[in-house]
This record gives structure tokens, sequence and C-alpha cells, in this order.
């Protein structure tokens, strides 16, 4: 026999249940301190009144949906999604060292509230995402976070469960991405041109004009010079969306890059250091210079950069007709990159 709390107690829940689901739903920051001490609140009665959200079962949220408490049922069903993701293969492949249990996942209620999530998107695939980016960022209290996955724009919105366990509470997912369709759709190839590595092409503590001051390759030529203030703000990991995902691996492999574990993390050079990259033009139409750096504070207020290897980006004629695929990659122009 199924054990609910007597219709007392369930009116009371409801009307708890009732005012988190509408503040949740409200996507705005002035709910959030509200929401915290309602929740606070709720868990407690939810305790005394027998229902654990550790422990609460289907048999009990079916009766209790049965007898007519809708914002109530929808509060359990969170609880009892976030238990079972909490051992879910989904969680494990992007959070292996987490244990199972509603207490160990930082996520909140509201996540399976408010939540805006595009229905084509594994729930469980897109939280453990989610729940490794947030737990890598280390938020120190409330806020908001900035991604993208899987080319969606993700904001993460970072709260107080309960007054006291910092979670993050919901993801709103906006526009996706999609790069641009031009008539005429080139097709890149890389090649390693010298993967010799030039250790130290910089070592400095860079301020004011120094970060635009250009720096010499060593063993290079005058077109590879570049700046601090260029590299650093041209990430590796930008070249996939640029050259297509078969050269970035060609490169990523040849070069024995390891790939981050998730989307916040970058990809990493010598010395651990972060890893950066420019393109110069050449004296052949279809051929740029593309320089791989190894860029970052080595020690405090001390900048290294090292030249990883120089690779050269062949623009290809376009396919024939006959040869073209039926779905083409879509790649933007050769000018667009640098």
């Amino acid at each position: 026999m199924v054990t609910i709390p007597e219709q007392a107690t369930l009116d009371s829940l409801e009307k708890r249940s009732g005012d988190i689901v509408q503040l949740a739903r409200q996507h705005d920051s002035d709910s959030q301190a509200t929401l915290s001490a309602k929740r606070r609140f709720f868990l407690v009665e939810l305790d005394v009144a027998g229902l654990s959200p550790d422990s609460i079962t289907p048999e009990q949220i079916a009766a209790i949906q049965a007898q007519g408490y809708p914002n109530l049922v929808i509060l359990l069903q969170a609880f009892y999604q976030i238990r079972e993701y909490s051992s879910s293969p989904e969680r494990l492949q992007w959070n292996p060292d987490t244990q199972p249990g509603r207490t160990n996942v930082p996520i909140c209620m509201d996540w399976f509230i408010a939540s805006i999530v595009p229905e084509e998107l594994n729930q469980f695939d897109f939280l453990s995402r989610c729940e490794r980016i947030w737990t890598d960022s280390a938020p120190a209290g409330e806020g908001m976070l900035f991604t993208r996955i899987f080319n969606y724009q993700v904001k993460f919105v970072t709260g107080y469960e309960d007054g006291l366990r910092l979670v993050l509470c919901r993801v709103e997912v906006g526009a996706r991405s999609h790069p641009p369709q031009a008539s005429r759709r080139p097709t890149f190839a890389v090649k390693p041109f010298d993967l010799t590595r030039r250790m130290d092409a910089y070592d400095g503590s860079p301020d004011g004009e120094d970060w635009n001051c250009p720096v010499k390759v060593p063993m290079g030529i005058s077109r590879w010079d570049f700046t601090l203030a260029e590299i650093d703000r041209q990430d590796f990991k930008q070249l996939r969306d640029q050259l297509g995902d078969a050269n970035f691996q060609t490169i990523v492999e040849t070069q024995g890059y390891v790939h981050p574990q998730n989307e916040l993390s970058t990809y990493r050079g010598e010395d651990d250091l972060s890893l950066r990259y420019y393109i110069r033009e050449t004296d052949q139409a279809k051929v740029k210079d593309l320089i791989l750096v190894s860029f970052g504070e080595f020690q405090p207020c001390r900048w290294v950069a090292h030249i990883e290897g120089i690779w050269q980006i062949i623009e290809e004629d376009e396919p024939t007709p006959e040869s073209k695929p039926v779905e083409a990659a879509s790649i933007p122009e050769l000018a667009q990159l640098g």
C-alpha cells in the first residue's frame, strides 16, 4: 500500500509548491533570494510530512497526482529526476568522479521546472555537460555564466538552493549559431611546414604598449612577427570552425595535443600554456601560414610564448558538380581566417 500524507498536509505543500513553481518560471534575478528562502522551508516541511526528496517513489508521486496536487507533483518529480540522473551513465560520462544521490548533484530542482532546453537534446547528457562546465568554473556565489554547447548560446544561473548549498539553478539555451552560407564554398587542406618548436619567442613582463610591440620568431622570417595582443585573443579551438573538423583533427594529432575535457577548457602546449594561433599571408595567392603559439603567464608577472609549429593552409579548387558531395560542409571563406 502506498503511503502519502493526509489532505491538510498536502494542501499546505501544494500552496508552497505553487509559489516556488511560479517564482522559478519568472526567470528574473529578483526572485532568486525569495526562491532560496521558500525552498528551504519547503524542504523542511517535506521531511516532516514523510516525503523526503531522497526517498520519494514514483508510486507516491502517482498517488499524490491522483489526489489533485499538480504543483507538488512537479517538484516531487524534479527531485526524483535528480536522483535518477545522479547515477546515470550520462552523468558519469562527463563527471566520472561523482557520487550518486540527490545531495551529491549540485543541481537545483528548478532545473527541471524552469530550464529552457531544446527538445532535440538528450536531457541527461546535456545536464551532465552543464554540470561539468559549472563545476569547473568553481562559482563562489550567486551569478551567471555564459558559454556555448553544441553551438547553442547557453546562460547558467547560479544560486543557493536552501540558503546554504550553492547550486546550478537553471540554464537558458538561446539561438543556435549556423555557419554562413556562401554561393561558392572553397575547401581547405592543411599540411605541416615546419614543426620545430621555437622556445621562448617571448619571455618577459608585458605592460602597456608591450602588448602591441612586434615579437620576432626565432629562426623565422619577418612576416611571422606577431604581437602578444594578437595571439591572446585567438584561441586554438576557433580553428575547428574555420578549417573544418578533419583539418583540425590532423593538426591536433600531428602535434600530439590532448583534447580538453569540456567546452570551457582550452588546448595546452609547451609548459602547459594555453594554445593560440595567428595566420599570415604568403606570396602564393591560395596559401597562408598558420603559426601555433603556446602563451600565458608562466610565473607571476612572467609571460612566455613558445612557437609550437608552422603549418600551411591551402585553398583547394571547388569540386566539380560530379565530384561534389551531396551535403558539402560549409566552410568560411579563406579571407575570413585570422
